[in-house]
């Protein structure tokens, strides 16, 4: 797929931008506000393309130089803003060093183009250097912000950019975009696996996701049956030979339990308990969501992983 041909959810956010540029009103600062997965940074690509076009008439061609460009990230005056190598910040120098190239004079007769992705992977020192060129951008410059988690981004940042929605597609359509993409295999329980969507994985093995997922909801019937106990299976999970599974294991257990929620939510009329406890079913479920959530962010930390994965099967063998 190239970054010309957008897939049928990008729809509500290409024409939102579409007519932003039609009526001269496109911000300088645009937030993308993707769902995880969802394809934001192939969506910021189009936009670098749309406002480069050689071909007005029909931006973008796909066909034209810039274009071109801008598809292989060879484009100079089109930057994507990333953590580089191994780290999981975008620094204050990489910051700097943008800011620098958005103040010289563009090579060609479109925009500057900077792609910031993820968004929220600034620092606060990155994203302060970032303030005075969204408050004074030169001309014809324009600052995209991927992130699907607008809150972490500075105040400051978001008070001075535009937000722009790009909501996923459903897990069906996500499931047929990957087979046309990829080709045919278990996208569906590869998508449930991880609860992100398509673009999260252009590059993994649905089988092997597939697998996993299969393994870990087992285990946790296992162990809220009795069949197993949590100590044992937090050792294996933790187990360093396994590091990489446990971090995809987290995220299958809280896309299954937000797929609980959604189901009990859409079993009951929850309209008329505004004001009134709910279900206790379906609070124990958003507890153990919350704790997932919470162990997901622990777990790329020097936790004793083996003891905190233990702490969350306990709560599920109790919920």
């Amino acid at each position: 797929m190239t970054s010309t041909v957008l897939p049928d959810w990008f729809a509500p956010a290409r024409d939102e931008v579409t007519k932003a540029l039609a009526g001269d009103r496109l911000a300088h600062g645009l937030i993308i506000h993707e769902d995880p997965g969802a394809g934001g940074r192939e969506f910021a690509r189009w936009i670098a393309q749309r406002v480069n076009c050689r071909e007005r008439t029909r931006a973008p061609c796909g066909e034209c130089q810039e274009c071109r460009w801008i598809e292989s990230g060879q484009h100079p005056d089109v930057t994507l803003l990333a953590p580089e190598e191994e780290s999981v910040q975008i620094l204050i120098e990489q910051v700097r060093a943008l800011v620098a190239d958005l103040a010289l004079t563009a090579h060609g007769n479109g925009y500057k183009v900077a792609m910031i992705t993820p968004a929220e992977a600034m620092n606060p020192n990155a994203a302060n250097a970032l303030l005075k060129t969204l408050e004074e951008p030169p001309p014809r410059t324009l600052l995209l912000l991927v992130t699907s988690q607008p809150s972490r981004l500075l105040p400051t940042l978001r008070s001075r950019c535009s937000r722009l929605r790009l909501a996923g597609p459903s897990r069906e359509a996500a499931a047929r975009f990957l087979a046309e993409a990829r080709g045919p295999g278990p996208w569906e329980e590869a998508l449930a696996a991880t609860g992100s969507g398509p673009f999260a994985l252009l590059e993994a093995d649905p089988a092997a996701l597939a697998r996993l997922r299969a393994d870990t909801l087992d285990t946790l019937k296992d162990i809220g049956s009795g069949k197993i106990q949590p100590p044992g299976v937090a050792e294996r999970w933790a187990d360093r030979s396994h590091s990489k599974d446990l971090p995809l294991r987290l995220a299958c257990l809280e896309s299954w339990v937000t797929d609980r929620i959604l189901e009990s939510a859409s079993n009951r009329d929850l309209t008329h308990l505004s004001g009134q406890a709910m279900p206790q079913n379906i609070c124990r479920l958003f507890e153990l969501s919350d704790a997932v959530r919470d162990m997901r962010k622990l777990s790329l930390t020097s936790i004793n992983k083996g003891m905190a994965v233990e702490a969350l099967l306990w709560r599920w063998a109790r919920s």
